[in-house]
């Protein structure tokens, strides 16, 4: 499950949720495993379901898309029509590929800004500090999607949040939609909800697929949290983080 927001807390050993928020754990996986997948699988999906209107033919671009989120949003995007191109390290281009990506960049030797144009959608999972480069490889009226960079004014009006709230996103928000504008690009922040039904159709795929999430060796005890987000801030892992309730 991911957990709905208004009871969001996972670091325990018991706990009680909505039926709607849960779905079975996939059959090809075990329950470690299966704990990489919600988060990232319904971040995949309601990118491509709830935040962008895609049309078969068109482009997605993943910098850095090599990892747990690409393996379920590559077959996703394929699954409706779209040529995908990802960067990553050199270790993870065979098992994208085999996802079902058209192209992939080893970001180690190849700045994909310097060979890439004309993308529709750009899915950002490394934050402001690239932004620059994304903007620049994608044609007029596309739409950019983070993960990282932060939620802006229309993130708060899709949310319903109070007034005060809309005003405090429209401002964190505002130097990335300035951008984003003259790029005439539209920019979209994604914050995953809730949603049994979407993850029993992610299940589905992660069987079909025979999709296995990569998990970090490093496991980390319920009394060891801090350290597992410490390491998380680092950026530098090898998959999911996961915390071991029972260790």
């Amino acid at each position: 499950a991911r957990l709905p927001l208004q009871k969001i807390g996972a670091f325990a050993e018991f706990v009680a949720t909505a039926a709607m928020a849960v779905a079975k754990v996939p059959r090809n996986l075990d329950m470690a495993q299966a704990a990489a997948v919600p988060l990232t699988g319904l971040t995949a999906y309601q990118i491509f379901h709830e935040i962008l209107t895609v049309s078969a033919g068109e482009t997605v671009f993943i910098p850095r898309g090599s990892g747990s989120f690409g393996q379920v949003a590559i077959p996703i995007a394929k699954l409706l029509g779209l040529n995908v191109i990802v960067s990553g390290n050199s270790s993870a281009e065979k098992r994208s590929l085999e996802a079902g990506a058209d192209r992939y960049f080893d970001y180690r030797t190849t700045n994909y800004w310097e060979v890439l144009s004309d993308v529709d959608y750009v899915i950002d999972t490394l934050g402001t500090s690239e932004l620059e480069h994304e903007l620049s490889i994608m044609k007029p009226t596309g739409a950019l999607v983070s993960l990282r960079m932060g939620p802006n004014q229309a993130f708060a009006e899709s949310q319903s949040l109070p007034f005060w709230k809309k005003a405090i996103f429209k401002l964190a928000g505002s130097a990335i939609d300035r951008k984003a504008k003259k790029a005439n690009v539209t920019y979209h922040f994604v914050f995953v909800h809730a949603d049994g039904a979407a993850l029993k159709q992610i299940t589905d795929l992660v069987e079909h697929n025979g999709i296995v999430p990569a998990i970090d060796p490093r496991i980390f005890t319920l009394d060891q949290v801090t350290d597992a987000l410490a390491l998380m801030s680092t950026g530098h892992l090898s998959g999911k983080v996961l915390i071991a309730m029972d260790a």
